[in-house]
């Protein structure tokens, strides 16, 4: 009986270890990660409602966000509500498209404009735009970093308010001019 009981321990050890080890494995070079797998599970992204509903509670007033797009494909937009405790809150929807690189990216931020950010740095100013409602857009590019080009056009303006800051890759600027930015701000209703 002891043997018996013996055995059934091995056994019933094997049949963990192997159960265990079946679970650990990685996935084999056919299957693939999600594109998003990583901005939802590291970088706290989740759907554009979800984090929508959450920085409208949070800020207890409604951001209203543009109808129109850039004229370029995207895969995928996801959203986040940065909370870091006042001052730096705000929301942020990225729209990506995994089989373009880095190069079709677009992102919009908001937060309020009494935390407004003086994003774009003079230095980087291309030209100040005015909106259909009379405020001004700043439209200019991200800081050169040493040697390194601008990654990114931004335009930056402020509506009912929110200060919005919509940026695009340079390497599409050929499709995605200042005039479709302002397009896109004056799309907000």
């Amino acid at each position: 009986m002891k043997k018996l009981f013996g055995l059934a321990i091995i056994a019933f050890t094997f049949m963990i270890g192997s159960t265990t080890y079946a679970y650990n494995e990685k996935p084999s070079s056919d299957e693939r990660v999600p594109f998003e797998k990583m901005y939802f599970e590291y970088g706290g992204y989740k759907s554009v409602e979800d984090a929508l509903g959450e920085c409208n509670s949070h800020f207890r007033r409604k951001i209203k966000l543009p109808f129109k797009l850039p004229p370029i494909p995207f895969t995928h937009h996801l959203a986040r509500c940065n909370q870091h405790g006042g001052v730096n809150d705000y929301f942020e929807i990225e729209y990506l498209n995994e089989f373009q690189g880095s190069n079709n990216h677009y992102m919009v931020w908001v937060n309020p404009s009494e935390h407004r950010k003086g994003f774009p740095r003079k230095s980087d100013v291309i030209r100040i735009y005015e909106l259909e409602n009379g405020e001004k857009a700043v439209y200019g590019t991200t800081p050169t970093l040493g040697d390194r080009l601008p990654a990114f056009n931004v335009l930056r303006f402020e509506k009912d308010g929110w200060q919005y800051i919509l940026s695009i890759d340079k390497r599409v600027e050929g499709k995605v001019t200042a005039d479709v930015l302002v397009e896109i701000a004056n799309s907000i209703r």
